[in-house]
């Protein structure tokens, strides 16, 4: 039986979902479709690969983009406001610094990922490191996070890596990916044309901005009565779209907390957690600072 879900509201804002990883998705897609004019969701998937390869090789937060942060382009101090650090003003300045009219058209769809990758992650570690100079971000993301080495090689290509990029076409932690493209399937005539072929708007509209309407206009309980199904007996509080006509996360509803949870898509899986993937991360840096330097400032 369905739970009943009053009150219930989501952990995420809207400016970390403006630009996630099915927005970077969509964005990839339109523009291969520009030239592929695609006509099945099988195409898309094959007509993508390339792209995606070279996604993985370069890292969520590019080698550029972290020598643009290494070199100093975060020194400086009016990105603080009464000493708290102005998230808005810092995503403007990346933005207008690491996308370049000379990139070509793939890399500044990945600059821009990079931008809210990277602010996403910093709001996070602010919460709790109440950071009051560049200096301090510099060191906890150069020093301790952008350098890191793992067996499978450079964080930023691994564990930095987007979940749905990391381990394209095939991988375990592809997940929305997967989800993706079985919608696209289902919903081939909502965002194709009278030919038969993707048309860029459409794919827009039902991949990515239908969801965020409804979820601003409806809120989340409305939403999920009007286009979701619980999983089963099983699982009854964990929520799939309808994919045959709605495309959206999955949704886990946590009735103690009075909140949903969008999942990654694996449902009750370790990162139906919120900021299961920031707060990892930030443990990350603490662990090496605290064996490093114990004594530091925000330690």
């Amino acid at each position: 039986m369905k739970m009943k879900q009053k009150q219930f509201t989501s952990l995420r804002s809207s400016t970390q979902e403006e630009y996630g990883q099915i927005q970077t998705l969509c964005d990839i897609i339109k523009v291969v479709n520009d030239e592929k004019h695609f006509k099945s969701a099988q195409e898309v998937f094959d007509g993508i690969v390339p792209i995606m390869n070279r996604y993985i090789k370069r890292g969520t937060i590019g080698e550029l983009t972290r020598q643009h942060i290494k070199a100093g382009l975060l020194n400086d101090e009016s990105l603080f406001l009464n000493g708290q650090l102005d998230c808005d003003a810092l995503r403007e300045k990346l933005l207008k610094s690491i996308t370049s009219d000379n990139d070509d058209k793939y890399e500044r769809i990945m600059a821009q990922r990079d931008v809210f990758k990277f602010v996403g992650l910093l709001m996070y570690f602010n919460c709790f490191r109440k950071y009051t100079s560049v200096e301090q971000i510099r060191e906890d993301f150069c020093q301790y996070l952008f350098d890191e080495e793992t067996p499978e090689g450079d964080l930023s290509k691994s564990y930095l890596n987007d979940k749905l990029f990391y381990g394209f076409p095939m991988g375990g932690h592809a997940y929305p990916k997967y989800a993706f493209f079985w919608a696209l399937n289902s919903l081939w005539e909502y965002v194709s044309d009278e030919n038969g072929v993707l048309d860029n708007e459409k794919l827009q509209k039902k991949m990515v901005d239908e969801y965020q309407k409804c979820r601003k206009e409806m809120g989340l309980e409305a939403l999920v009565d009007a286009h979701y199904t619980d999983d089963g007996p099983c699982h009854p509080e964990v929520f799939f779209p309808n994919t045959e006509e709605f495309y959206g996360p999955v949704l886990v509803a946590v009735e103690s907390e009075r909140k949903f949870i969008e999942s990654c898509g694996e449902g009750k899986g370790p990162n139906r957690y919120p900021y299961w993937y920031e707060r990892a991360l930030l443990q990350n840096i603490l662990d090496k600072k605290s064996g490093r330097s114990s004594d530091k400032e925000n330690d």
